[in-house]
């Protein structure tokens, strides 16, 4: 009976460590999502020949608006 309370709490701490990890890549999906769609709102109306210059500096733009999460 020891035994199998002792494997319930290894499968509770598996359990609890996977789902932790699926959370954590959800928000990171969420964040890259606002990101695209502020790329995209920013770079809709650009000519092609000034893109790769509007791209670069509205990236720059939107990744000081956004600082790195410190863990």
């Amino acid at each position: 009976m020891f035994t199998y309370f002792k494997m319930k709490k290894n499968e509770n701490r598996i359990k609890a460590m996977f789902y932790g990890m699926i959370v954590g890549f959800i928000d990171n999906q969420k964040e890259i999502i606002d990101i695209i769609q502020k790329m995209y709102a920013a770079l809709k109306d650009i000519p092609a020949d000034q893109f790769k210059d509007e791209f670069i500096s509205k990236l720059a733009e939107i990744a000081t608006e956004h600082p790195t999460k410190e863990e």
